[in-house]
């Protein structure tokens, strides 16, 4: 058994496709859920950790 650099070149299979509803490259097959809208949950995907901070004064 090889690790390492060899290995990388077995990772060859689609995982994420375009999604219906964002559009964004990343619905995943075998999650069968996008990883930036949540789709096809019926409410976006959302967190208050996503928004960029303020600046304090």
């Amino acid at each position: 058994m090889t690790k390492g650099t060899p290995s990388r070149g077995k990772r060859n299979k689609i995982v994420h496709v375009r999604c219906r509803r964002c559009g964004h490259h990343s619905y995943n097959l075998s999650k069968k859920r996008c990883s930036y809208c949540g789709y096809p949950e019926p409410k976006w995907r959302k967190y208050n950790w996503l928004k960029p901070k303020k600046l304090l004064r």
